[in-house]
């Protein structure tokens, strides 16, 4: 598991020059209706809510998709931005994938690759599409060092995979979530941003539905991250947007045998270099 966020990347180094330098975030966030600065009114998050009141008060970033990459992104950006109202729309349960990741134990990243090159290079074209500017600020020792910062002790096994020492994925997804709590940002489950579009006030449009009942909301954002993994929701909503989408490369998948001499293997992994 690790943090580069998927179809639209949150650049750490966009915040951190928006720390260091003072100026207004609003022209740095990466995926914006137009580029030039703008002040806005936009809704004012109620975490205690359903939905929005629309009351004119800070900037609001969406992000869609409560995975890893949502919330990391959500917490980084909030880090930084501390302003700035963030909610996080996720059609199920947040960090689902994370709690099963690494046979329940949570493949954190890898330790024994520190050069972001050839660590991208192991991933399906990764030699191209991760060599941009997030992986140049931000790689597997900077995630380590963020965990650890965060109160996860972590521990590097002879493969080269890093494990927090619980040997849990829960203590990754408490610590996700007891950060994004701390920096006040908003999740809502059960719902899904159907479509997305750019108003003529510089600002996005979206449409939420909620799964378990006949709702359907609009939410007005200043900023939008799509961080939804291999879910067409994502391809959907960026072609909604005018980007044009590359066919997807699987990384990792399960083959389902119907095999009863095979059963008292499930979960061994066999590796080769």
């Amino acid at each position: 598991m690790n943090f580069t966020l998927a179809r639209l990347v949150l650049n750490p180094e966009v915040f951190s020059k928006t720390a260091s330098t003072g100026r207004n975030y609003s022209s740095y966030l990466l995926f914006t209706p137009h580029s030039q600065k703008r002040k806005f009114s936009a809704f004012a998050l109620n975490t205690e809510r359903e939905t929005f009141d629309g009351q004119s008060g800070e900037e609001v970033l969406v992000v869609v998709g409560g995975g890893a990459a949502g919330i990391y992104g959500a917490v980084r950006a909030k880090t930084v931005a501390p302003k700035l109202n963030i909610l996080v729309i996720e059609k199920g349960k947040p960090l689902s994938k994370v709690k099963i990741s690494g046979g329940g134990r949570c493949n954190v990243t890898n330790g024994h690759c520190a050069d972001n090159k050839i660590f991208a290079g192991h991933y399906p074209r990764g030699h191209k599409e991760f060599r941009g500017s997030f992986f140049n600020v931000h790689g597997p020792l900077d995630t380590m060092s963020w965990f650890s910062d965060h109160g996860v002790e972590l521990k590097t096994e002879d493969d080269g995979r890093v494990f927090p020492v619980s040997n849990s994925s829960s203590s990754v997804i408490d610590c996700l979530l007891s950060e994004a709590k701390c920096q006040g940002v908003s999740l809502q489950t059960g719902k899904v941003v159907t479509t997305a579009s750019a108003n003529a006030g510089g600002k996005f449009l979206l449409k939420v539905e909620k799964r378990t009942i006949n709702l359907v909301e609009s939410i007005e954002a200043d900023y939008l991250l799509i961080a939804s993994g291999s879910s067409k929701q994502g391809h959907s909503l960026a072609a909604q947007l005018g980007h044009s989408i590359v066919d997807p490369v699987p990384s990792l998948f399960t083959f389902k045998v119907v095999d009863s001499q095979l059963t008292e293997l499930s979960g061994v992994m066999y590796c080769t270099f």
